[in-house]
């Protein structure tokens, strides 16, 4: 599976399927969030399906726990191969989430990487998220590390708030794509630097070859 995430956050679901297609070479995962899945609805995890590639839903579920264990066996039957809940929804809320038959991968969001904060409370959160049932976290790139060395290096680590340069944006905790994949980023979660891009495609096999030599 190809580390480099690609996140649709588009709002219409033609230009985000034809960066599916055109971007497949480099990308096995898309990342489908709120702003794509309220404008195309579910069936956009089927069509994205179709192009034999994998969707990460990342619509970040926090709420009761039996709320949330029925919202991933509705992502199950979708088929997705990953999604996200907050880790700070608890033990019991992850722990349901988790007892699932068959579901996706569920990576735990620690701290969001628009947010400040100490390493030690996402490496808190990431523990909590462990013991609880997930299969990795969201974290930032400057916390990896941490986290592998508590929870493992099995214990999947997927990382956003990557830039190519610096840039002017929401974004508080960041690093380079290789700087990610050298700390022990399984995944790198990557948007607007492609989307917004020139050439999403060049700008996307640019980060592949760079993060494929280490």
């Amino acid at each position: 599976m190809k580390k480099l995430i690609l996140a649709l956050d588009i709002y219409e679901e033609k230009k985000a399927l034809d960066m599916v297609k055109a971007l497949s070479e480099y990308v096995d995962i898309f990342k489908v969030g709120p702003i794509l899945f309220l404008k195309s609805g579910p069936s956009i995890v089927g069509k994205i399906k179709k192009l034999n590639k994998e969707v990460f839903l990342d619509l970040k579920f926090h709420d009761i726990p039996q709320t949330v264990k029925r919202a991933v066996q509705s992502a199950a039957d979708l088929g997705v191969y990953s999604l996200t809940l907050h880790s700070s929804g608890g033990k019991d809320m992850i722990a349901e989430a988790s007892s699932i038959q068959n579901r996706p991968k569920l990576w735990a969001v620690t701290v969001l990487t628009s947010q400040e904060t100490k390493p030690e409370k996402v490496v808190e959160l990431a523990i909590l998220a462990k013991e609880s049932g997930a299969d990795g976290v969201i974290a930032s790139p400057l916390e990896i590390g941490l986290i592998k060395k508590e929870c493992g290096r099995e214990f999947t680590v997927v990382t956003p708030g990557i830039r190519i340069a610096n840039a002017n944006d929401d974004q508080k905790r960041v690093a380079a794509p290789s700087s990610a994949i050298k700390a022990g980023a399984d995944f790198i979660v990557v948007g607007r630097p492609i989307i917004e891009a020139e050439n999403p495609k060049e700008a996307a096999k640019k980060i592949y070859e760079e993060i494929s030599k280490l």
